[in-house]
Order: C-alpha cells, then structure tokens, then sequence
C-alpha cells in the first residue's frame, strides 16, 4: 500500500495514543482516590478511540468509493476515445488516399495535365445544373471534417489533423495561383518557370497524407508513393 493509502490510519493512530494516555490518566486518578475524575478519563478515553475508528472507517469508504469512481470515469473516457477514433479514422483516410494519388499523378502527367486534375471545368458543364464539385473542394471538406472530428480524439490526433491540413492549405494556395497564371494559356517560358512551384505544391500534399498517416495507417496492399517524383514535362 502506497503511502497516499495510508493516511486514513492516521485518524486512528492518533485516537488511540490519545486512548492510552487518557486511560493512563484514568488510573492515575483512581489510585489517588477520585472515582468520579478516573471514570470521567476512561469515559472519555472510550469515546475518543471509538470516534477516531469511526473516522478511519469513514476515510477507508470513501477512499473505496473514489477508487470506483475513477475507474468509472476512465472506462467511459476510454470507450468516448474508442467512439471519436472510429469516426476519424474513415474520413482521415479518404482524404490521406487524395493526396497520396495526387503525388502519385504529378509523376505521369505534365505539371498542365496535373493541375486539371483538382479543377472541374465549367465549360464542360455549362448546360447542367448538377456541376461535381472540384477535387480541390472534396479534399477540403475531407480535410475540415478530419480537424472536427480529431478535436474529440487525442492530443496527437489533433496535432496531426492540423499539420495535414496546414500542409493542404500550402498546396492549394499554390495550386489556385497557377490555374489563375496558367489556366488562360501562357508561352513556354512562363510555364517552364512555374513548373517549381507546381512541384512544392505536390511535396505540400506529400507531408499531409504523411501526417494523415498517423490517425489512418497506410495498408499492406495501397499503391507505393514516389518519394520525389517529377512532371512529364520537367527538365
């Protein structure tokens, strides 16, 4: 037993020196002839040793009863976290699988042809009502949704979701600048020296599916990802 489990002896130990000291005095006091003062003292010495073992066993109870209490609330603590991994889990792994296929797409396809890939054209849908929503955009309501749901989870799982999409952010400021520069069309110097930026872009999304690894594991069987691949068209 630690010694923060021992303080409800204390009360107890106490009463009972208290005990023997006040008997001591009760014999003293009928040796010397008062009946009535010795009665008073072993009275008394009675009293406080019953007092102090019913305070001790009051702090023994209540000891048990916090005891049960906490693991209680550290079961329930444990089965909310259960509950909050579980939900992020699928979401952190949607959007962790965007942006490895991302990177993996920047090393078949010319900077042009990987740019197209985040932005529905809205020529292609002028006469429908029903437009999909831009890859761009799903990532990040994937993304939004991971930051929501980590905040019921752990410390790290927050701080992952964080950096994941920090790192998304990154990417699609570049991204967005780019389609703005390029997406009218732009002579072959312009285009050569944006290439860069269009790289830093897919490294962006390289570290947040790195840090969405850490809420939704990487599987045995998902596509390898290039560590450092290129464009097509890079030189």
């Amino acid at each position: 037993m630690t010694a923060s489990g021992q303080w409800w002896l204390v009360p107890a130990i106490a009463a009972g020196a208290l005990t023997f000291v006040a008997l001591g005095i009760g014999v003293w006091q009928l040796l010397c002839g008062r009946n009535i003062e010795a009665a008073n003292w072993v009275y008394g010495g009675w009293r406080l040793a019953a007092g102090g073992w019913r305070l001790a066993a009051g702090g023994l109870g209540l000891i048990v009863f916090s005891s049960v209490h906490l693991h209680r609330e550290a079961r329930r603590e444990a089965e909310r976290l259960a509950a909050a991994r579980a939900k992020l889990k699928p979401v952190a792994w949607l959007a962790r699988r965007m942006c490895e296929q991302a990177v993996i797409e920047s090393g078949d396809r010319t900077m042009n042809q990987w740019l197209a890939r985040w932005y529905t054209r809205v020529v292609f849908y002028m006469m429908q009502s029903d437009r999909p929503p831009d890859p761009l955009s799903v990532l990040q309501d994937l993304l939004r949704e991971t930051v929501t749901l980590a905040a019921d989870a752990r410390d790290k799982d927050v701080k992952a979701a964080d950096a994941a999409f920090d790192a998304f952010i990154a990417a699609a400021n570049v991204t967005n600048h780019l389609q703005g520069t390029l997406g009218g069309g732009a002579d072959t110097t312009v285009y050569q020296a944006a290439i860069p930026r269009g790289r830093r872009a897919a490294q962006h999304l390289a570290t947040a599916g790195h840090a969405l690894e850490r809420l939704a594991p990487r599987g045995a069987e998902e596509p390898a990802v290039p560590v450092d691949p290129k464009f097509t068209d890079e030189k």
